[in-house]
């Protein structure tokens, strides 16, 4: 593994300039392939930094799958053997690669047919280290422990995944653009292609879910912005109805989740309840008319 050739994908829109350097500096310590990949609309003076990243600037938000896409896409043509995929809050721990490949060894030892391994992650904004999940066949959520897991699906900041499932399984769904492109992908690779996702409870990394949080029904729940609650109910409307990604049980769970979406997320947001209905309502339309993409 000391020769693997990981190539890290960070994906970026509008980042803190200060923050954006000491997440680049705690990658670039462990592997020199950084690719950058910017949905900022114009130029972005953040994206100045470590020399030897290679930097895609597209000057327009295409979505964070298409933006994923292009940053593998130019991996690939590196000859990558894996790839290593970022966002732009998640600083790194300094032995997280190492930990990580470590990990994708003794998953090729087991002889599992690997699509994506996952590290354990704490949200900063609940202040907690959150569940693995795994189907079986509804959602069911485990508290990381030692060792390795399998799940259903993994956040994408963090993730590694082979080349060869990259190039078995395909690209990230760009017509989703945000929200749940990674939780497709990792169900399209089990379903349709017996690739399977695991997570280690060796590694943690630090990431930020949501805008804030706030309590419901006991529990605390990330708030996004409307346009994030929009594309959050027409993705999961459309992965339930129009896509074959997910099983049956999974399928009609995020349907249900979806329906009450709609209307728990304008109830708990703190501010423009209004603003946060007409967007799930949006969400919830397009969806079921399948009306894909950016949303104009």
């Amino acid at each position: 593994m000391s020769e693997y050739k990981v190539f890290c994908i960070i994906v970026t829109y509008r980042p803190d300039a200060e923050h954006l350097q000491r997440v680049l500096a705690s990658i670039t310590r462990q592997t020199p392939h950084v690719v950058l990949v910017d949905n900022t609309p114009g130029q972005h003076e953040a994206l100045a930094g470590p020399e030897g990243v290679q930097r895609v600037t597209l000057g327009d938000n295409i979505g964070i799958a298409a933006a994923q896409n292009i940053g593998i896409r130019a991996a690939l043509e590196q000859g990558a053997d894996a790839v290593w995929l970022s966002d732009q809050d998640t600083v790194y721990p300094p032995q997280f690669l190492t930990d990580m490949l470590a990990a994708l060894q003794t998953c090729h030892a087991q002889g599992i047919r690997l699509g994506a391994l996952a590290p354990s992650y704490f949200d900063t904004n609940k202040g907690t280290v959150q569940a693995f999940v795994r189907h079986a066949p509804f959602t069911q959520f485990f508290l990381p422990q030692p060792g390795l897991h399998p799940v259903s699906h993994a956040i994408a900041s963090g993730t590694l995944i082979p080349a060869c499932a990259l190039q078995e399984i395909g690209p990230m769904q760009e017509n989703l653009f945000i929200d749940w492109v990674d939780l497709e992908w990792c169900w399209r690779a089990k379903n349709l292609h017996g690739y399977r996702t695991f997570c280690t409870g060796d590694v943690v990394i630090e990431h930020t879910m949501g805008d804030s949080s706030v309590y419901f029904r006991g529990k605390k729940v990330s708030i996004r912005t409307p346009i994030r609650h929009y594309y959050m109910v027409r993705n999961a409307i459309h992965i339930a109805l129009h896509s074959q990604s997910a099983t049956t049980p999974i399928r009609f769970e995020i349907f249900v989740k979806a329906l009450a979406w709609t209307l728990v997320f304008p109830l708990i947001a703190p501010s423009d309840k209004r603003q946060h209905l007409r967007a799930t309502l949006a969400g919830l339309w397009d969806g079921l008319c399948n009306r894909m993409g950016q949303k104009a």
